[in-house]
């Protein structure tokens, strides 16, 4: 069975016939005029969240001098210039382009440890995280359920939606998405195992028992769902770490963080990822979200409980 995409509304509708009017240009038009048309729009005349963007690499970075910093800025500008081209693009890809774009590693290790199970994916928004689902071009026989979080544009919301869903693959609000596993965990999603896709490195709240890893040069708090969710149910956990390879166009290495039988003591799981995501980042440091206010919160010196930090502090 294949996902059924959801009707979309006329503002929705007309916004992706605009993605796919783009996405169907040949690829030096997408990225190279219209991409870098809008890098110097960002970079130069908007100035799309610079200040934000410049403290959070230069607190990560204190080794960095300005000049470095700016050079990171810019070339995060880029990136991100690039990342939307690449969103837009989802509207006209082909199978035989989702192979060009993305190529695999996945070592012996990961399959044995994911053969016939349900397992979840650690991804990060380093690189070009959309490419994540297209793991089932290597990997079929899986259905991959996505946690997202929706967007306060309705249009944009449903828009993404749209360009996320194709066979086999599932978006789910984050907060339905333990729900939604526990439903289909017996029988999986069109009698398929499950790869659960989750971006546990944005902004996390300070809800319940919280945990500080040392991360970029600071206390960070990560959305720790995704190991609660294996060791709940002893699900193996896999870790995308993506490279780029070319102008649009990535690899991904496939890493095993827990195999789902081994024992496992809490935070050991994160604690993996936020290495893993920080030897990423500190390889390309240009390719992660600075544009995201990624420290909202700190701790108390004294008490370690969160203080939420004000906007431009």
């Amino acid at each position: 069975m294949k996902s059924v995409k959801p009707k979309l509304s006329f503002g929705a509708k007309s916004l992706w016939l605009f993605c796919r009017c783009v996405a169907i240009l040949p690829h030096w038009v997408r990225y190279n005029f219209l991409g870098g048309a809008l890098y110097f729009v960002l970079c130069y005349i908007v100035r799309y969240r610079r200040a934000l963007i410049v403290r959070q690499i230069a607190d990560s970075f204190p080794e960095k001098n300005e000049q470095d910093v700016e050079a990171i800025c810019k070339e995060f500008y880029r990136h991100l210039a690039e990342v939307i081209m690449a969103t837009i693009s989802l509207a006209g890809i082909t199978d035989q382009q989702r192979r060009q774009v993305i190529s695999w590693s996945i070592p012996d290790s990961v399959r044995e440890a994911v053969k016939d199970r349900h397992f979840v994916i650690l991804a990060s928004h380093h690189g070009f995280w959309e490419y994540a689902q297209y793991i089932k071009m290597v990997m079929p026989g899986y259905c991959e359920v996505g946690a997202y979080h929706p967007l306060s544009n309705e249009l944009f919301d449903e828009l993404f939606i749209h360009l996320r869903t194709f066979e086999d693959i599932v978006p789910v609000p984050s907060a339905r998405f333990l729900r939604y596993f526990i439903e289909h965990k017996d029988t999986g999603v069109n009698g398929k195992p499950m790869m659960l896709g989750l971006a546990s490195d944005q902004n996390a709240p300070p809800k319940g028992e919280i945990h500080w890893f040392d991360f970029l040069n600071r206390p960070t708090l990560f959305f720790s769902g995704g190991e609660q969710l294996a060791m709940k149910f002893n699900l193996p956990v896999v870790y995308f770490s993506f490279k780029r390879t070319g102008v649009g166009k990535y690899h991904c290495d496939v890493v095993l963080l827990h195999d789902g039988k081994s024992p496992v003591v809490k935070n050991q799981i994160m604690e993996q990822y936020v290495r893993l995501l920080e030897d990423d980042i500190r390889r390309d440091p240009a390719r992660w979200m600075w544009s995201h206010r990624r420290w909202k919160y700190y701790p108390d010196p004294v008490t370690g409980e969160p203080i939420y930090r004000r906007k431009g502090v």
